[in-house]
């Protein structure tokens, strides 16, 4: 004879069985069927064409939440698009009442009001004050449903590039100094500035965390170049020659031909190398230059041993000074990351408009596509552009450059969408505001910002709390007589700051 049921099962664990059956036994789970959808759920939405309020309006794409009973486009409508009468598309099961109840607006005038879809499938729908209540009741009139519609547009202009006025500021270290450059080093930014009697000056800039504009360290370095040849060595730097590499070591080259290294964060500097004319750009933790003999150019590199082609004769065109910032990307078909500098001026000073990339081991001569001119300011830069079929946003890698001085400024910025190959002006979203005045040799810096919800405009309704979004910052650089300007301005893309999707 079997034994019975208890005698299996020990007191403690029957009661613990009891505890869970008695949980999934509550009145908020035990014996619920499953929501029931069939004969109310929508299964297709989308505006109908209208060109009067938008080219290819019908292909704008909408998520439907059928569990939340929320329709909706994630991605919003262009900034200013009147949506106050659209005809929509609606597929769904089969349903004896499919009505379109839409919000009034005391302030204007407008009244509440009811459009029965199954009888005017074709009268326009005003979405402007908030979201329309979509109602189904089921063929069989035993099932009904209420779905949430809204119809999203930007609150500004998502893929325009915005300069703060606000998060602009005053450069620490440079009353009185008549030359400045800036460079990222780590999680901050340092500003080396010269007068002509000698001064040097090394201020350290920290951004913001989760905005525009920074705050300035307290204390100004005066570095020691315990190996030069004269203690006013301030007015003998090639302060454009400025550099710090990525292991945080920074090196400035002097009228001598004197290469200066510090590694302990520009306090001081000593002399590692000689017959240098410029330091053309950073590569990983070396640098890459230009050295001069006796009227003979080379190239360079610091140390020697990061580049086994140091020392061959300078390519035909390449810059020599006056470059922009390089910009650092890697590809899928080199194993090391690629450089690209652009503009600058050649061997006997003629400014040029090329754009030369490093791979690791050569540079070679890319395009020839931007103005002719130096002192471009230059980076690296997520921008976003609105895809004009799906009314989507998207986000894409880009370099911008703008700030170049040749028989004329080139104050119109310049987007290249293939990493310097081929160059074209940016649309109007993406150009400098008129309160930023022309600058020539600035330094052009990208720093990665935290952003959370709270101080971000909403993009669509995700549980995304936080995300990462670069800020542009724009330092000091010179006027179109050689002033120094004495200001530094912070950007960023609208559409960065706006909660992404998931």
């Amino acid at each position: 004879m079997k034994k019975g049921f208890l005698s299996y099962f020990p007191l403690a664990m029957l009661m613990a069985y009891g505890a869970v059956v008695s949980g999934c036994n509550s009145s908020e789970t035990w014996g619920t069927d499953p929501q029931d959808l069939s004969g109310t759920a929508v299964t297709a939405f989308s505006l109908k064409s209208d060109q009067k309020v938008l080219n290819n309006l019908d292909s704008v794409f909408f998520s439907i939440d059928l569990v939340a009973g929320k329709i909706f486009n994630a991605s919003p409508l262009p900034y200013g698009t009147n949506v106050d009468a659209i005809a929509v598309s609606i597929s769904s099961d089969a349903c004896s009442v499919a009505q379109l109840l839409i919000s009034g607006n005391e302030a204007e005038e407008k009244e509440a009001s009811v459009v029965d879809y199954l009888t005017s499938p074709d009268e326009k729908i005003d979405f402007s004050n908030g979201p329309v209540t979509l109602h189904l009741v089921s063929a069989d009139g035993q099932h009904e449903r209420d779905y949430e519609i809204r119809v999203n547009v930007a609150s500004e202009v998502a893929d325009s590039l915005y300069w703060d006025k606000l998060q602009a500021g005053t450069l620490r270290g440079v009353a009185g100094m008549s030359r400045s450059k800036t460079v990222k080093y780590g999680d901050k930014a340092l500003t080396l500035s010269t007068a002509a009697d000698g001064s040097v000056g090394i201020a350290s800039f920290i951004p913001n965390a989760t905005s525009g504009g920074g705050n300035w360290e307290a204390d100004v370095l005066t570095p020691s170049f315990i190996d030069a040849n004269t203690a006013s060595v301030g007015n003998l730097l090639n302060v454009d020659s400025f550099t710090a590499t990525e292991d945080g070591i920074l090196f400035i080259a002097d009228s001598y031909g004197n290469l200066h290294r510090s590694t302990d964060g520009g306090q001081t500097f000593g002399i590692v190398d000689n017959g240098w004319e410029n330091i053309t750009a950073p590569y990983r933790n070396a640098i890459l230059g230009v050295k001069e003999n006796a009227g003979s150019r080379t190239l360079a590199a610091y140390p020697p041993s990061a580049w086994s082609l140091s020392g061959e004769a300078l390519p035909s065109g390449f810059p020599v000074n006056a470059t922009s910032e390089a910009a650092v990307f890697s590809t899928k078909w080199a194993t090391l990351p690629q450089i690209v500098i652009a503009g600058g001026k050649t061997a006997n000073g003629t400014p040029t408009g090329s754009a030369w990339a490093f791979d690791g081991k050569q540079w070679a001569k890319i395009s020839d596509r931007l103005p002719a001119a130096s002192g471009y300011s230059m980076a690296k830069y997520t921008v976003a552009e609105t895809d004009t079929i799906s009314w989507r946003v998207r986000q894409r890698e880009v370099l911008i450059a703008f700030g170049g001085m040749g028989l004329k400024p080139v104050s119109d910025v310049w987007i290249s969408r293939d990493m310097g190959v081929n160059w074209q002006k940016g649309s109007e979203t993406l150009q400098l505001p008129e309160y930023i005045p022309f600058t020539t040799g600035a330094s052009l810096l990208v720093f990665e910002k935290t952003l959370d919800a709270d101080a971000a405009a909403p993009l669509a309704i995700t549980p995304i709390t936080s995300w990462e979004c670069p800020y542009l910052y724009l330092f000091g650089g010179y006027d179109v007589a050689g002033k120094l300007h004495s200001t530094y301005w912070s950007g960023v893309v609208n559409h960065l700051r706006m909660k992404p999707l998931q």
